[in-house]
């Protein structure tokens, strides 16, 4: 279970927001050491990603001020080394991906939202929803998507465009963005080349 105590739910807070505003897996954020944190330059490193792949991330304001506050509230544990695990359990050891996973668990129920060992939403799919939302921001834009693949691959820890794209699902959110660039595109450039002079 999330650790207990007075630093329980700031933890779980914690790691949830950083997972959602980040897309890192959570065994990324579990391994974060506080010298990892960089708040001056709204920085994480991830130290060794999957493959060994280690990366800088750039965070928001918002997300960098967040942990600022976890981190001072955590800095009262008595664990402050920098290569101290920067995500405490109720033990002041690092956090296991598994009691966080049984927290997601926990919160889905409280919230009535059904999950079984075959359906229903997986820590891990605040990945995809990063992915998505950061899709979704560069049609709104105006961006390049084809073009700003390649750095969300990067930023995610991705080998290849490849492994990115299966986080990228059709939501109608982003279906609605995608059939607005399509509409205005064929407005200015093939219908308007249609018309008689």
């Amino acid at each position: 279970m999330a650790p207990p105590g007075p630093l329980r739910s700031h933890t779980v807070g914690t790691l949830l927001g950083l997972l959602y505003t980040t897309g890192i897996r959570i065994g990324e954020a579990c391994a974060l050491n506080i010298e990892h944190f960089l708040p001056a330059e709204r920085k994480l490193y991830i130290a060794e990603g999957k493959f060994r792949k280690s990366r800088w991330i750039v965070l928001s304001a918002s997300t960098t001020c967040a942990l600022q506050q976890y981190q001072d509230r955590r800095m009262g544990k008595g664990v402050n080394a920098p290569d101290s695990p920067l995500l405490l359990n109720h033990r002041r050891h690092r956090l296991c991906c598994f009691p966080m996973r049984q927290a997601f668990r926990q919160l889905l129920h409280e919230c009535h939202i059904p999950w079984t060992r075959r359906d229903g939403p997986r820590i891990h799919h605040l990945r995809h929803t990063f992915a998505v939302h950061r899709l979704l921001a560069w049609y709104r834009d105006g961006e390049d998507v084809n073009a700003r693949l390649p750095a969300l691959a990067t930023y995610m820890g991705h080998v290849n465009i490849s492994s990115t794209q299966i986080y990228l699902q059709a939501t109608a959110e982003l279906l609605g963005e995608v059939d607005r660039r399509f509409h205005d595109h064929y407005l200015h450039h093939v219908a308007s080349k249609g018309k008689p002079s």
